[in-house]
């Protein structure tokens, strides 16, 4: 806080005397001298590396705001920052674009396909295409004997109760225990469990 010095030694001035007076100070202090020149040199030499696409492009987002570049020039310089594999299929999709929007929600779909397509591939899985194969004859989709499908309610019951749905109403309605019937006691107090 060596800026600050002169002003507690009370060499100089204060040059504030409110709260926003004194942000500004400290934005004039600390602030980058020229954000747009700034902004315009952290895009350039911003790239995707390990980050997804979506991260990639929140950061490529928030710089470009300061930037004030045209938008086809923001295009070429999201596109070279992307990981060279998704510059690739950028060309091998002959795709020409200036929206800078569309090619980073582009970039974002075709990262995810890629990385299913990894992810099949390593797990020996053949990737598979949604067709009427997977599909019962109603439409909805066949089970598959390796997996066990998913309870849902699981942690929204109770203990397990062998009555109907018709019993449990009527029991609850006249306050009778769940588990044995029995009036004058819950299920939390019944003696024949």
């Amino acid at each position: 806080m060596k800026w600050y010095t002169p002003y507690a030694e009370k060499v100089q001035a204060k040059s504030w005397t409110t709260w926003e007076d004194y942000q500004n100070e400290l934005r004039r202090q600390f602030g980058p001298v020229n954000a747009r020149d700034e902004a315009r040199a952290k895009i350039r030499k911003l790239k995707q590396g390990q980050l997804s696409m979506t991260d990639y492009w929140n950061d490529f987002r928030l710089i470009a705001s300061t930037a004030q570049m045209d938008g086809a020039t923001m295009s070429e310089f999201l596109i070279a920052g992307m990981k060279k594999e998704l510059q690739q299929a950028w060309i091998l999709a002959e795709l020409d674009q200036d929206d800078i929007e569309a090619i980073a929600l582009w970039a974002i779909k075709k990262e995810a396909r890629m990385e299913t397509l990894k992810y099949n591939k390593n797990s020996g899985e053949e990737p598979t295409k949604t067709d009427k194969a997977v599909r019962n004859q109603n439409g909805t989709f066949k089970s598959n004997p390796r997996y066990e499908p998913m309870d849902i309610n699981a942690t929204n019951r109770g203990p397990r109760l062998n009555i109907s749905r018709n019993e449990y109403q009527r029991r609850m309605t006249q306050g009778l225990c769940l588990r044995c019937g029995k009036a004058g006691h819950r299920i939390q107090n019944c003696n024949e469990g």
